[in-house]
Parts: C-alpha cells; sequence; structure tokens
C-alpha cells in the first residue's frame, strides 16, 4: 500500500505499501489502431475487450492454508520506454508516471505485497501500461514490463522460491516482442548459465495509448486478515448517490488534512492506526520495526521545513480500488494524492500524502485503512 511518495528532480521515491496454480492472459489488444485511440475511447469500449473471465470475479479467493513459516511475496518489477500502474487485487502497488520516464528509461525493484494479499488464496495481478511521457500512443517496439514473482521465508532472502507457473526466475514480459529472453540457474539458485531466446507472444501495444493485462496467481501467507474484503461497495453505492458520497469523501480529507497541517501527531496515529496494525502485521514487523516506520511518519508530520498544501477540491477526483471497497482522491492533473507536504526551499521536492478510505458496515464513517 502506498503510504507517501517523494518526487524530487533527482528521482522517484516509493514506500510502497508466491505459489501459483493459474496464469491466464487478458488484455485489451483489440481493435488497437482503429478503433481506439484515445484514453477516452478506451474507457468506453473497456467492458467488450476485456475478458469476462476475470472481470465478474472478485479477489482474492480465499483457500485454507497450515503454512506457518513467515512468508514474504514479492513481485520484482523492471519497466522500460513506458509509465505504468501495477495492481494487486485492485488496489494500487506501484506505479511510475511523468517525466522520469521521457527518455525511455523505466525502474527496478522488488516489492513486497503481502500487505495487499490479506490472505492465502488466488489472486489478481493487473498491469496498466501507458506510452513514456509525452508521447500520445506506443511507437512501434516500445513498452516494457517484466514481472517475477518469488517468495522467501523467515524473512530471508537467502531462501527465495521462484513462482514456475509464473515463468519461474525469467518472469512475465509483456512487450511488443515474439521472444523472450531466457537464462537457467542451477539447483542452488546460484549460478547463471547462457541463455537463450524463447517464443512468446507478442502484446499488441502499438498503436494503443493504454494497454492493460491482468493474470491470475496463488500466493500463501501465514495469516487471514479481513482489511477491506468485506467492506462497503462504495463504487456500487456511488452511481445513486455521486453527491453525497463525492460531500462525504471531501469533509474526510479536509479533516485529515487539518490533522496534519496542525502537526497533531496524536490525531494523525489515531487516523492511521488500523492501517499501521494492518499493514506492519502482514509484513510480519517486530517491535523495533513497527516503532522506526511510526518514527518516521512523526518526524514527517513535525518537519517545519514542508509546508502542508492547501486543498483545492475543483482539482481533484475521485478514485476507486479493491473492486469498488476503496475510495480516495487523486489530482486531476499528475494523479497523485492531494494532501501534499512542499519543500519551503526546494519547490520541486513534494510529499504527497495517500489516504485510501473504506467503509466497514453500512452507517458508518469513513476511515483509513
Amino acid at each position: 500500500m502506498v503510504i507517501y511518495k517523494q518526487i524530487s528532480t533527482i528521482g522517484v521515491l516509493l514506500l510502497v505499501i508466491g505459489l501459483c496454480i493459474s496464469c491466464k492472459e487478458h488484455s485489451f489488444s483489440k481493435g488497437a489502431k482503429a478503433q481506439i485511440t484515445t484514453k477516452e475511447q478506451f474507457w468506453k469500449n473497456r467492458t467488450g475487450i476485456q475478458n469476462k473471465e476475470i472481470q465478474e470475479k472478485t479477489f482474492p479467493i480465499p483457500i485454507d492454508t497450515a503454512i506457518t513459516e513467515e512468508r514474504t511475496n514479492r513481485i520484482y518489477i523492471n519497466s522500460g520506454q513506458c509509465q505504468y500502474e501495477v495492481f494487486v487485487d485492485d488496489v494500487l502497488l506501484l506505479k511510475l508516471m511523468g517525466p522520469i520516464t521521457a527518455r525511455r528509461g523505466g525502474m527496478t525493484g522488488d516489492h513486497d505485497i503481502n500487505q495487499l494479499l490479506l490472505t492465502s488464496g488466488t489472486h489478481e495481478i493487473k498491469v496498466r501500461m501507458y506510452p513514456r511521457y509525452g508521447v500520445e500512443v506506443f511507437p512501434k517496439g516500445e513498452g516494457q514490463m517484466k514481472l517475477t514473482f518469488s517468495h522467501f521465508r523467515d524473512r530471508n532472502l537467502k531462501t527465495v522460491t521462484y513462482n514456475n507457473q509464473m515463468n519461474g526466475h525469467n518472469g512475465i514480459v509483456i512487450n511488443q516482442s515474439d521472444k523472450q529472453w531466457i537464462t537457467k540457474y542451477s539447483e542452488e539458485h546460484q549460478e547463471e548459465y547462457d541463455g537463450d531466446y524463447e517464443p512468446k507472444t507478442p502484446n499488441k501495444l502499438e498503436g494503443l495509448p493504454i494497454y492493460e493485462w491482468r493474470s491470475t496467481f496463488d500466493a500463501e501467507v501465514p495469516f487471514s486478515y479481513t482489511g477491506w474484503r468485506s467492506s462497503i461497495d462504495l463504487r456500487a453505492a456511488y452511481k445513486d448517490k455521486e453527491k453525497e458520497i463525492q460531500k462525504e469523501v471531501l469533509e474526510t480529507y479536509r479533516a485529515m488534512h487539518k490533522i496534519i497541517k496542525n502537526r497533531d501527531v496524536n490525531g494523525y496515529l489515531a487516523l492511521v492506526r488500523e492501517r499501521e496494525e494492518l499493514i506492519t502485521s502482514c509484513l510480519l514487523y517486530k517491535t523495533n520495526e513497527k516503532t522506526l516506520r511510526q518514527k518516521e511518519f512523526v518526524d514527517l508530520i513535525q518537519n517545519n521545513a514542508y509546508e502542508v498544501q492547501p486543498l483545492v477540491s475543483e482539482t481533484f477526483k475521485i478514485e476507486f480500488q479493491g473492486y469498488g471497497k476503496l475510495v480516495m482522491l487523486l489530482h486531476k492533473v499528475d494523479g497523485e494524492g492531494v494532501i501534499r507536504l512542499q519543500n519551503k526551499k526546494d519547490p520541486k521536492d513534494m510529499i504527497y500524502l495517500d489516504f485510501r478510505l473504506q467503509r466497514k458496515t453500512k452507517g458508518d464513517p469513513l476511515t483509513v485503512i
């Protein structure tokens, strides 16, 4: 779950926050050039393009498990020549957007996903790819995402196990090529040998303003948390009560904004208590690690070098995640969180505080999760 993001001229910092039995690709690639040439057309026609098999399901689909090891599931993400968003069970794990992608560069790194899985079972992975910044549609040959699924046990990075049905250590490659580079490891997964090209189905990105890829995978975790899984479907309610929900979400954000602007540490810790308990439990944090994480946020709230920016409701848009069970406000221009802290000495140094809201049961207020 994304907690906050800091974007500067030198790069992007994102604090974010298995075993697989099925791997079926579902993408929005039909009618690429002739039918879909703008983002508006893409979203208007997505129902007729998206594969119903995944569209009509809500994940996770839990399974019983007796796992006791402290297992941490991860996805290694390697991107190039594109902007992107990656979702697990329809909740944002990571995104890379903006000028940083203009020169065909990307971002590489391993990302924990226990905090999005919540329970053992079948989960959905969704990738939305956009042309690099300043480019309207994908040119021929551009756009690449590589996803490598793995887990390690007892918080020991040396115990890594790759998800073989998600193509093992080679991972899933989404690009326009019809070949995928394959390498082989020794039995100890320590020595890399010469590789070769293996045929793959090319992804039809060329000419599209957006490309969406979906699949499912199974993962086991040593816990089962409800989180937002049983919360009210706010997106469904929004269709009939649009103005009411918009008003409630905005009022909740204004209350959060006031707490942060007043440097109210106790108010902030109370606000995010449920979220922090869930994240740190899923990521198997020890007591000292929980304390250090909390201190980072306290230091941020108390840091007078950063000034809390005003809320301008006309610039906001509502975003739903978690199959409608989570709602948040994002800025219309850059898609980032609307509660922002700007460095007084360096205006380009901006911190975005992202909050996802839920309604646990009918009649409950919106709360941070």
